[in-house]
């Protein structure tokens, strides 16, 4: 990732997508999308300058976070008109909920709320799948996580794999954060190792594990795949407006020697506001 520089609006390229994996003209896509959170000037950052504090100056977004990295019909016929609109509706219903609690109003510990699953989570997997730079002349490299990911997104007649996990809580922060190819390996167990892909904004984070082995807990809330059938089917999920994890989970664990963690610094973006009154003004509903 180049430093230092502001991002301008490049002309249309041609490239692989990200998700189809079609040679095409590439779109921009916002991470996540514009109905979500208001595109503002953004300092972009790795995951290394991240943990390390870096002193490295970052990139300069002016209008958001976006990349392109897919094509024409993934981006405005899949994801823009058949799933954002579903998370644009759920995340904005969270945060009126996280506001309204700010401000006084009192809200139970847990409450739940119906939502129309499928293709809110199908538009969390594209922007996922999009949030990567394509690498130039080649198709994304093949991987169980990404694969699988781009299936149930392409095909609305498929079940998601039973191998892949989606947690989600509250984030209560202004800093968004994308991640693929975070894995997390097992220092004394051979063959244990759990890949996993990160989407976190205000209101919303959403962490999808693929095979999770049972010795490594996850005590946050779990949206079911059975819940994951119906493409118009509305259910209700249960949000914890109280139980959360801290803003830096799951990128800074306290893994006690037992495992370790593994990741692309490439497929790492954070990105946080440019006006430091944003985020002196940030803190916990």
């Amino acid at each position: 990732m180049k430093t230092n520089k502001q991002t301008k609006n490049k002309d249309a390229k041609e490239e692989y997508c990200n998700i189809c994996k079609q040679y095409s003209q590439l779109t921009r896509d916002h991470i996540p999308p514009k109905g979500c959170v208001k595109p503002t000037s953004l300092d972009l950052i790795t995951l290394n300058q991240y943990l390390t504090k870096s002193n490295e100056k970052a990139t300069i977004s002016q209008n958001g976070l976006w990349k392109l990295s897919i094509c024409k019909n993934c981006n405005n016929s899949l994801l823009g008109r058949n799933y954002d609109p579903k998370l644009i509706e759920f995340s904005n219903q969270v945060a009126n909920l996280l506001r309204a609690q700010k401000v006084g109003l009192y809200l139970p510990e847990q409450i739940k709320l119906n939502v129309n699953l499928q293709p809110l989570i199908r538009a969390v997997i594209g922007h996922v799948l999009a949030s990567s730079k394509p690498t130039p002349g080649q198709p994304p490299a093949p991987g169980l996580l990404p694969d699988a990911l781009r299936n149930y997104f392409l095909n609305t007649s498929s079940a998601i794999s039973d191998k892949i996990e989606i947690y989600y809580w509250i984030y209560p922060s202004k800093q968004q954060k994308v991640m693929n190819g975070f894995c997390i390996v097992s220092a004394i167990r051979e063959k244990e190792v759990m890949c996993t892909s990160l989407l976190k904004f205000f209101p919303l984070a959403f962490w999808i594990v693929w095979d999770r082995p049972p010795s490594f807990e996850i005590n946050y809330q779990k949206i079911s795949n059975e819940k994951l059938s119906g493409l118009d089917e509305n259910c209700e999920i249960l949000l914890n407006l109280r139980n959360f994890p801290p803003l830096n989970y799951p990128e800074v664990l306290d893994l006690d020697d037992k495992y370790f963690i593994m990741y692309n610094n490439e497929l790492t973006v954070f990105a946080q506001p440019r006006n430091q009154k944003d985020l002196d003004k940030e803190n916990k509903p």
